[in-house]
C-alpha cells in the first residue's frame, strides 16, 4: 500500500513562521481597511462640503442678480412705460455683469427691451413663457432652467422677477447670461484641481461644468447620478464617468433655485496615496515574511541534519544491537534524543533478558493452564451427559404416564365399541337386523375409532420435540395438556375448573409448554389419588398480568410440606418412591420454563392445596 509522504521539519517550519506572520498580516490588513475607509469618509466629507459652497457661491450670484433686477424694477421709468430710459438703465447695471442681457417682458412673453439689440430693433416673443406665466401668476422671483435665447441662440440662464405697478405685476423684468458665468463660480470655490464641479438645473441637464463645458452644456448626468439625486437633497455616491472610469461624488440641492450642485474627483484621484502607502507596506511585509521563512529553512536543516544522523542508531536498537554514543551539534533538543537512545539500548538489552525469562515463566503457566482447560472440559461433558440423561429419564418417565393415561382415554370408548359389536347378533336372531340399522351402527363404530385414532395422533404430537420458538396462544397448550389427563382424572372423581381472563400469547416452545402443565397436573392427581382426597378438585386459571402471560394451578390435595418446599426443584427428588417417580418431573419443568423460555416456574402451598404459578 502506497503511504502519504511526511511533511519535513524544513516545510513544518516555514508553515510554523507562516502561521507566525499570518496574524500580522490580517491585522495589517484591518488596519489597512480602517485608513481606507476613514480616507474614504474623509474624502466624501470634503466633496459635501465643496459642494455646499459651491451651492451657497451660485444662490449668491443668483441672490445679487435678483437684487440687481428687483431694484431696476423700482425705477418710474416703468409706471410711465418708458423703455428708452429703462433700456439705458439695465446697460448701466450690466456694466458688473459681462456678458448678460436684460429682457422686458409682457403677460404674453412679447419682449419689449432686449439690451443684446439695439434700442428700437424688432423683437420676438420669449423662448421661454412659462417662466413668464410663473412671474404673472406667483408675483415672486424665478430661476430658470437651461434654455436657448430667443435672439442670441445660446445656452443661457435666466432669473425673472415680477415689476409691479400699483400692486398688480405689468412686467416681467429678466437677466439672462450664459452657463460660463456660472462655470466661473465654481472655479473660484473649487479648491482642488483634480476635483470638478457641475450645477445640474431641475430638469437634470448640465448648466455650468468647471471642466469642458462646451462639451457637457445640456447634457444629462450619469444615471447612477440621477438616481442618487431623486433619492435625497444631498448625499455621496460611487459613480461611472463618460470615459468609463470611477469617481467620488457629493451633491447638494439649493433651496433658493431648486438646482443641484455636485462635485466629483476620480477614485483613483482621491485614494491615490492610501494605494501607494498599502503597496509600499505590503511590498516590506512581503520581504520581512519571506527572509523568516528562509532563515527558518535555514535553521530546518541543521535540525533535519542531527534528527538523520540519529536514524541509524534508532534502527540498530530495533535490531537489538548496541548503539554507541551519538554526537550531534545543532542544539540542546537533539544531543538529550541522542543520549535518550543510548539510555534505551541498555534498558532493552536488561529488558530482552527479562523478557527471555518471563517466556520461559509463561511456556510452563500455558502448559498448566492447558491441562486445566483440559480436565473442565471433562467436567463440562460429563455434565452435559447427566444433563442428557435427566432429559430421557424425564421423557420415559411421562411416556409411562402417557400410556396410563391412553388407557384411561380408551377404556370407555372400548366398552361402547364392545356392546357395539354385540348388538347386530342379537338383532339377527331377533329378526330386527335391517340395512338401516347396519348404517346406524357402523356410523357409530367409526366415530369411536376415530376418536381413539385422534387420541394416539394428540398423544404423538405431544411427544414431537419443538425444533424453533412459536407464538402460540396459551389457552390452546393448556387444553392440550388437559385433554391427555381428563380420563385419568375423572376416572378419580376429580372436578377440574378451568378459569381465562384475556387470550395471552407468548413466544416459546409449545410442546414443552404443554409438558410442564402435563407434569403439574400428574403431579396433582397423584397427591388426590395418594391422599385419597374427598370432592378433589384442580383449578386451572390463565391470565395476563404486567404484559406477561400467567398459568397457576391448584389443588386441594393438602400442599407441599414446608421442609422439602425449597428441594421439589432439585434432581431426582420425589416423595413417591424410586417405584412411582423418577425426581426429575418438576426439575425439568423449571429449566424449559426458566431457562428455554425466559420465565418463571414456582410453588407454594394455598388454603388446602398446593399452587405452582407459570409466568412467561
Amino acid at each position: 500500500m502506497f503511504r502519504h509522504a511526511k511533511p519535513t521539519i524544513r516545510l513544518q517550519l516555514s508553515i510554523l513562521v507562516a502561521a507566525c506572520v499570518l496574524p500580522v498580516w490580517l491585522i495589517a490588513a484591518l488596519m489597512a481597511r480602517h485608513v481606507y475607509v476613514t480616507k474614504l469618509d474623509q474624502v466624501s466629507r470634503d466633496l459635501l462640503e465643496n459642494a455646499r459652497a459651491m451651492a451657497m457661491a451660485v444662490d449668491r450670484e443668483f441672490a445679487n442678480v435678483q437684487a440687481s433686477l428687483t431694484a431696476l424694477g423700482t425705477s418710474p421709468s416703468f409706471r410711465g412705460r418708458d423703455f428708452v430710459a429703462i433700456h439705458l438703465q439695465s446697460k448701466e447695471i450690466l456694466k458688473n455683469y459681462p456678458g448678460a442681457d436684460i429682457i422686458v417682458a409682457d403677460k404674453d412673453a412679447q419682449q419689449l427691451v432686449n439690451t443684446y439689440r439695439p434700442l428700437g430693433s424688432a423683437l420676438p416673443k420669449r423662448n421661454n413663457p412659462d417662466m413668464v406665466r410663473r412671474i404673472f401668476e406667483g408675483g415672486k422671483p424665478v430661476v430658470s432652467d437651461l434654455f436657448y435665447g430667443a435672439i442670441t441662440k445660446r445656452p443661457v440662464i435666466a432669473v425673472d422677477v415680477p415689476v409691479f405697478i400699483d400692486g398688480t405685476v405689468a412686467y416681467d423684468l429678466s437677466m439672462s447670461f450664459p452657463s460660463h458665468v456660472l462655470s466661473s463660480v465654481l472655479q473660484s470655490q473649487n479648491v482642488f484641481k483634480e476635483w470638478y464641479g457641475t450645477v445640474v438645473d431641475r430638469k437634470g441637464l448640465i448648466t455650468a461644468r468647471t471642466r469642458n463645458l462646451d462639451v457637457f452644456v445640456g447634457k444629462e448626468l450619469t444615471a447612477d447620478l440621477r438616481a442618487a439625486m431623486a433619492r435625497g437633497n444631498e448625499g455621496t455616491v460611487s459613480i461611472k464617468t463618460a470615459q468609463g472610469g470611477t469617481a467620488l461624488s457629493a451633491f447638494t440641492k439649493s433651496p433658493l433655485s431648486g438646482w443641484t450642485v455636485a462635485v466629483a474627483v476620480p477614485r483613483a484621484t482621491a485614494l491615490g496615496e492610501i494605494y501607494r502607502w498599502m503597496r509600499w507596506a505590503v511590498g516590506v511585509g512581503a520581504a520581512i515574511s519571506l527572509l523568516g521563512i528562509l532563515l527558518a529553512s535555514w535553521i530546518a536543516s541543521r535540525i533535519a541534519r542531527d534528527i538523520q544522523s540519529l536514524v541509524q542508531p534508532a534502527l540498530n536498537i530495533g535490531r537489538g544491537e548496541v548503539v554507541a554514543a551519538v554526537g550531534t551539534d545543532s542544539g540542546k533538543e537533539t544531543s538529550e534524543v541522542a543520549e535518550a537512545l543510548v539510555q534505551a539500548s541498555d534498558l532493552l538489552q536488561r529488558r530482552a533478558a527479562e523478557r527471555d525469562l518471563a517466556e520461559r515463566e509463561l511456556s510452563l503457566t500455558i502448559e498448566e493452564l492447558r491441562r486445566e482447560t483440559a480436565e473442565r472440559i471433562r467436567a463440562m461433558e460429563e455434565v452435559r451427559r447427566q444433563e442428557q440423561l435427566l432429559t430421557q429419564q424425564s421423557r420415559q418417565a411421562a411416556l409411562g404416564e402417557m400410556v396410563g393415561n391412553i388407557a384411561h382415554q380408551w377404556r370407555q370408548p372400548l366398552n361402547a365399541l364392545g356392546l357395539l359389536v354385540q348388538q347386530p347378533l342379537l338383532l339377527h336372531e331377533l329378526g330386527q337386523l335391517d340395512r338401516e340399522f347396519l348404517e346406524e351402527h357402523v356410523a357409530k363404530s367409526m366415530t369411536i375409532v376415530k376418536h381413539m385414532s385422534q387420541t394416539i395422533d394428540d398423544f404423538r404430537n405431544f411427544f414431537r420435540p419443538d425444533k424453533e420458538k412459536l407464538r402460540f396462544r396459551v389457552c390452546d397448550e393448556v387444553a392440550k395438556a388437559l385433554s391427555l389427563v381428563d380420563g385419568s382424572l375423572q376416572s378419580l372423581g376429580v372436578s377440574l375448573d378451568l378459569r381465562q381472563d384475556g387470550d395471552p400469547t407468548i413466544e416459546g416452545y409449545p410442546n414443552e409448554f404443554a409438558q410442564v402443565l402435563l407434569n403439574i397436573l400428574i403431579n396433582a392427581r397423584d397427591a388426590i389419588a395418594e391422599r385419597a382426597v374427598v370432592a378433589p378438585r384442580v383449578q386451572v386459571r390463565i391470565a395476563e398480568q404486567g404484559g406477561r402471560a400467567v398459568v397457576t394451578v391448584t389443588d386441594n390435595a393438602g400442599g407441599i410440606p414446608e421442609e422439602i418446599m425449597d428441594r421439589i426443584f432439585d434432581p431426582y427428588f420425589t416423595t413417591k418412591g424410586p417405584q412411582a417417580g423418577t425426581g426429575v418431573g418438576l426439575f425439568m419443568s423449571k429449566t424449559i420454563i426458566e431457562k428455554n423460555m425466559g420465565g418463571l416456574l414456582t410453588a407454594c402451598n394455598v388454603d388446602g392445596g398446593a399452587q405452582f404459578r407459570i409466568e412467561v
